[in-house]
């Protein structure tokens, strides 16, 4: 098995960490919006009290609906949280396919930050880096390696 380079191990880290936190906001979105959807009690209670504000008009009936539309995305948020967790794993043992989504992911993020940078938000100065570093990182020689000769 060859060596796990240094920027490999923390990359892996940190989108199993990513991962997981989507695993548990997908969960908790799901359950919140589960008891929204099916529980008029509670859907009437929230309409009557959004009702009450001026100009608000919410019927129960849309209440359930956005519990529905909470649940569908809760569930997309798990299965993005299973592949996160999938391409961490992938990054760890040396997945080619993982770094090339990687590649993909962190391209994308850098291609948005340069966008956002030149429509005048200055935020995505750090993204912007970041995300080029990584991309960077993946292209060099001992870490396409590594992705190599652990196949």
């Amino acid at each position: 098995m060859p060596i796990r380079p240094i920027g490999i191990a923390i990359l892996s880290v940190l989108t199993w960490i990513i991962g997981a936190l989507l695993l548990l906001g997908g969960l908790i979105l799901a359950a919140v919006s589960g008891i929204v959807a099916v529980t008029p009690k509670i859907a009437e209670e929230i309409a009557r009290t959004m009702g009450e504000l001026p100009g608000v008009p919410v019927p129960i009936h849309s209440m359930m609906v956005v519990g529905t539309i909470l649940a569908v995305v809760g569930v997309v948020i798990l299965i993005v949280g299973v592949i996160t967790l999938l391409v961490g794993w992938g990054l760890w043992t040396g997945r080619n396919w993982a770094r090339w989504i990687a590649i993909i992911v962190f391209g994308l993020g850098a291609l948005s930050n340069l966008i956002n940078l030149l429509q005048g938000r200055f935020g995505s100065v750090i993204s912007l880096i970041i995300n080029g570093l990584i991309v960077y990182y993946l292209f060099t020689p001992h870490v396409k390696e590594f992705f190599k000769a652990a196949v």
